[in-house]
C-alpha cells in the first residue's frame, strides 16, 4: 500500500520560487529542496502535525515535505523560516527616517 505525502507549505510561493536565496554559511545560491518525515497518525507526535487534506482525514503513516533550501557547497538545508530571519537580519533595522533632513 503506498503511504500518503502530504506537502507543507510555509512560505508565499514568489518568495520561494522569483527571489534568489543565498547560503548564510558560504554566500553560494541555494536551490529549493525538500525535508521530509514520516509521521503515523497515532503517534504521539501526531499532535504537531495536520493530517486534514481538503474534507479528508489521513490515517496510517503519511509523509510530510516541507520546503527548505539546500547549498550544494555546504551540504546544509535551511528552514524557510531560517532563511527570512538570515536575510531580514543582513538589511537591518527599519527607519522611519528615509534619509530626509
Amino acid at each position: 500500500m503506498k503511504k500518503a505525502i502530504k506537502y507543507v507549505s510555509d512560505a508565499n510561493p514568489i518568495y520561494v520560487h522569483l527571489k534568489k536565496h543565498f547560503c548564510p554559511t558560504c554566500g553560494r545560491k541555494t536551490k529549493l529542496s525538500y525535508v521530509s518525515r514520516i509521521v503515523n497518525s497515532k503517534s504521539k507526535e501526531a499532535k504537531e502535525y495536520d493530517f486534514s487534506l481538503g474534507d479528508t482525514f489521513l490515517v496510517g503513516n503519511v509523509e510530510f515535505r516541507t520546503r527548505c533550501f539546500h547549498c550544494n557547497q555546504c551540504k546544509s538545508n535551511i528552514s524557510i523560516k531560517e532563511m527570512r530571519a538570515h536575510e531580514r537580519s543582513k538589511k537591518g533595522p527599519k527607519t522611519g527616517d528615509h534619509g530626509l533632513s
